[in-house]
């Protein structure tokens, strides 16, 4: 028996080496043979293989921007991922019970699905940002299976605006300095347990970044010349070249034009431990970073039920100081009228543009809405003889 065993083992190991051999030579009839996924197009439309198709038009489409030629970030990829899970899963426990293969996605399907959300809308459940997003990526889903054109403007699904259209929060201040928090104070205190944090909030501060563009931000490297970044040798001499963990990838400069913004980018040069660094703590990982920012946040109070701001306010502060730099008055939100509409516009303008968003619009978050000569409060004449 022993000897059989042997014999079996010995003609097992002839037979590898003979493949590794045979491979060496330019034959590969030895080598093993290894899954190939199938093509998309070649498999047949089938409703219960559903969700494994749906992996497939993922896979292959899932990391496209919707209209650009570009690449999207890793948070979109799995919003998409779980909104297309869910939608499938929907339409088969409809009521109406659809048995759908995700390429033979239609109309009908879409009627069902915005029929659910007006309901839900009309019940409270769901904001009208939030329809907006999801009906976004149906329709990106609908170019995927090659229907670019299935889905019809949202207003066709919808008998109420209300349910649908995003209003923005105009009127609200929701700087630190409105709430009575003073911004240098807290810093200090973050600064005396983790100069890290510490320096991602005056980044916050001093440029208007996100929670994320201020962890990744490289002080030594992502601070460029006039000349680098195309300007004027005779103005602002150095600017801020944001570009790291940006929304939707937008790139955008900042003039470090004031002491505050080149204190910042001293004191987060003296925090990072290599030229190469950024901010934060470089034994973690990005996750852990971002996680590590929340929760310092969270033990100083940093939050609206603590001292009732959050970090983006930050960016608000900001934005509103840059509008009264440039016009001389302060914001609409904070009280400011009589500006000109050119120089509200150029200020608006400016401030997008720092923000790192394409629509002038949403400024009227950060500065308020521009009032019209009809809105401004009217002089006391005094009394009106009748």
């Amino acid at each position: 028996m022993d000897k059989q065993c042997k014999d079996k083992r010995t003609d097992r190991f002839n037979q590898t080496a003979a493949c590794g051999a045979s491979v060496e030579h330019g034959d590969h009839r030895g080598r093993p043979r290894t899954y190939e996924q199938p093509v998309l197009d070649d498999i047949p439309l089938n409703p219960k293989r559903c969700r494994y198709v749906l992996q497939l038009i993922l896979q292959r489409h899932n990391w496209q921007h919707s209209s650009k030629h570009k690449g999207v970030s890793h948070k979109t990829m799995a919003e998409r991922t779980r909104f297309c899970i869910w939608l499938f899963d929907f339409l088969r426990s409809h009521p109406k019970h659809f048995k759908l293969d995700p390429r033979t996605f239609s109309g009908r399907h879409v009627e069902a699905v915005t029929g659910y959300w007006q309901d839900e809308a009309r019940a409270g459940r769901i904001s009208p940002a939030t329809i907006q997003t999801y009906f976004s990526f149906m329709k990106t889903f609908a170019g995927w299976i090659g229907k670019p054109k299935l889905l019809k403007p949202i207003a066709c699904y919808f008998d109420d605006p209300k349910l649908y259209q995003r209003h923005l929060a105009n009127g609200i201040d929701k700087s630190w300095r409105a709430k009575g928090v003073d911004v240098a104070e807290v810093i200090r205190e973050v600064a005396a347990y983790d100069v890290h944090a510490a320096a991602s909030l005056r980044l916050m501060q001093a440029f208007q970044l996100r929670f994320k563009e201020s962890v990744m931000f490289r002080p030594h490297t992502d601070v460029i010349s006039a000349a680098q970044a195309g300007k004027p040798a005779d103005g602002i001499a150095f600017y801020l070249d944001t570009h790291r963990g940006t929304k939707g990838g937008r790139k955008r400069l900042f003039p470090i034009d004031t002491e505050v913004r080149q204190d910042a980018i001293d004191y987060a040069r003296r925090v990072v431990v290599g030229v190469n660094e950024s901010v934060s703590d470089p034994r973690l990982t990005l996750l852990q970073a971002m996680r590590r920012l929340r929760y310092v946040m969270e033990r100083f109070g940093i939050t609206r039920a603590g001292l009732g701001v959050v970090p983006h306010g930050l960016r608000h502060q900001g934005a509103a100081d840059d509008y009264e730099s440039i016009t001389g008055v302060p914001p609409p939100i904070a009280g400011g009228s009589g500006v000109s509409p050119a120089l509200d516009l150029q200020a608006r303008r400016e401030i997008a543009a720092r923000l790192g968003h394409g629509r002038v619009q949403i400024t009227n978050v950060y500065c308020g809405k521009r009032l019209m000569p009809t809105e401004l409060p009217h002089a006391d004449h005094g009394p009106i003889d009748n």
